[in-house]
């Protein structure tokens, strides 16, 4: 993975309930091991899950889903909850990054499910998604979010670690 990069926090998008509508908001307060504050997996008990914490979504991703799918769910329809450009999130299962001071680490693929096609009403959603519907996180170190921050790799500890 090229750490090399630097990308944007495009819009946020929280979901108070359970298959409710998601809703654009100007800040978010990530909490550390829980999750966004206000959204539907905003639970202490989802330090037992760290991929529920956080989801994130390439913008690019959802214009080109637009464009040659003819698939539009850049309205929160995509059901995650950070829209980034930018950033090579597939590159980032099990790396480190920082969204502003809010720290957070990949843990897996968001991969579409059949949950968000019947949401957002578009049952060929599975397809055009496979492989770049997101990236799951686990927020390690808080803060707040707001769109138009910089995110930035985290890079890994050159050489061993002291004793």
């Amino acid at each position: 993975m090229s750490e090399h990069w630097q990308g944007t926090l495009q819009q946020i998008w929280i979901c108070a309930e359970r298959g409710g509508t998601p809703a654009a908001t100007e800040q978010a307060q990530a909490v550390a091991g829980t999750g966004l504050r206000g959204d539907r997996y905003f639970s202490p008990s989802l330090q037992r899950d760290p991929a529920r914490q956080v989801t994130l979504i390439a913008s690019e991703v959802l214009d080109e889903v637009a464009l040659h799918h003819k698939i539009d769910l850049r309205d929160g329809r995509h059901r995650r909850q950070l829209v980034v450009n930018g950033v090579p999130l597939n590159d980032l299962v099990g790396q480190e990054f920082l969204v502003g001071s809010v720290r957070l680490k990949g843990v897996e693929l968001c991969e579409p499910c059949s949950r968000m096609a019947r949401l957002s009403g578009e049952k060929n959603a599975i397809k055009a998604f496979v492989h770049r519907g997101g990236l799951n996180a686990e927020i390690l170190i808080g803060g707040d979010l707001s769109p138009g921050t910089t995110i930035l790799p985290v890079p890994p500890l050159q050489g061993r670690l002291p004793l």
